[in-house]
């Protein structure tokens, strides 16, 4: 018999990180992988965690506390797991955390040391741990599942036709960025990139405010109401409604700052829409992985600016072609996860 690997989730469900480990573990399947959520690290573990061969966590620090309580909370968690572990960290430490980052590579660099092995989602978030975490860390590489594509929600029959050269207007056009608020998302420099679009052409934040960060919302509107451009910031959206609002999109955008791996990217490409991105080692690995899921612009506002205006002219660019499967599927993924973690079992 198969010997079962638990997968402890920590963290409120709608985190990305927790809805992408449940993701995980519900392609991988009962019984032979069994997942557990718990509220918070100090959260009882089930019974049946002691008769696992391996548990496998997903980490990021935001998900056990500040930068002070975070690895105390984890390294408590840790010790009353009954068996060994292993790990998927995301959101490794670069320069650009700031003032955390120092704390930040505590925390990852013990992670990284107490865990029979470590998973990363992309080969450049492997090179920032080495960089900045463990010269000497090997992790495994398995990329960020590619969501199933979604059926296209009613009305939503082909793709927009282009306008003729030379043409700005598209009626009800609306540039939209996805997911929560927070510096280096790229909201802002999205919105003032469209300053030489009609005023028609509105800005569109799909996501709320990460906590802290609620003055976005009133910079965004600010900046939209001085060039006179409809601004919208929806809060939190159902599943349903999120997908209905990623179709009417006319440009999505993913103009992140420090990307390392990205869920709200996939979750344009599972809408069938082809976000644009700028060129850095991951959005280049992304596209020579799965081509045809994201449109590549260069790392800079004036080529964002560029991109933008070409994807009003022709909105047809920003969505993915039929015959395009983007990848990894989750069975892909699946695969990859139960043949590491079989061979970290106890």
């Amino acid at each position: 018999m198969t010997a079962t690997i638990g997968h402890v989730l920590v963290g409120p469900p709608a985190h990305g990180v927790v809805e992408y480990g449940a993701s995980v573990a519900r392609e991988l399947g009962e019984p032979t992988h069994r997942v557990v959520r718990l509220d918070g690290p100090e959260s009882e573990l089930p019974a049946w965690i002691g008769e696992c061969s391996l548990v496998h966590l997903h980490v990021t620090d935001r998900l056990f506390g500040d930068r002070v309580s975070a690895e105390p909370n984890y390294a408590s968690l840790c010790a009353r797991l009954p068996v060994r572990h292993s790990v998927t960290v995301h959101d490794v430490p670069q320069p650009s955390d700031g003032s955390g980052f120092e704390a930040r590579i505590r925390f990852y660099r013990n992670v990284i040391h107490h865990a029979a092995g470590v998973i990363v989602s992309s080969e450049h978030e492997a090179s920032l741990l080495r960089e900045f975490t463990d010269a000497d860390v090997d992790p495994q590489v398995v990329p960020l599942m590619m969501p199933r594509p979604r059926a296209e929600p009613a009305g939503v029959t082909q793709k927009p036709r282009a306008e003729p050269a030379g043409v700005m207007e598209v009626p009800s056009a609306r540039v939209a960025v996805l997911g929560f608020l927070y510096p280096g998302k790229g909201h802002i420099e999205t919105l003032r990139a469209m300053a030489d679009l009609p005023r028609s052409v509105g800005f569109v934040a799909l996501g709320t405010a990460s906590p802290g960060h609620e003055d976005l919302i009133d910079q965004l509107r600010c900046t939209a109401a001085e060039a006179g451009r409809p601004c919208e910031v929806t809060g939190f959206l159902p599943e349903c409604d999120m997908y209905q609002r990623l179709a009417d999109a006319t440009v999505p955008v993913a103009f992140h700052r420090h990307l390392s791996a990205s869920g709200s990217i996939n979750t344009w490409i599972a809408a069938r829409r082809r976000p644009l991105v700028p060129r850095n080692a991951y959005t280049e690995e992304l596209d020579l992985r799965s081509p045809g899921v994201v449109r590549v612009h260069e790392d800079d506002v004036d080529s964002l600016r560029d991109a933008i205006a070409e994807a009003v002219r022709d909105p047809s660019s920003t969505w993915i072609d039929a015959d395009v499967v983007p990848r990894p599927t989750p069975s892909d993924v699946a695969r990859e996860y139960d043949s590491i973690l079989r061979g970290w079992q106890g």
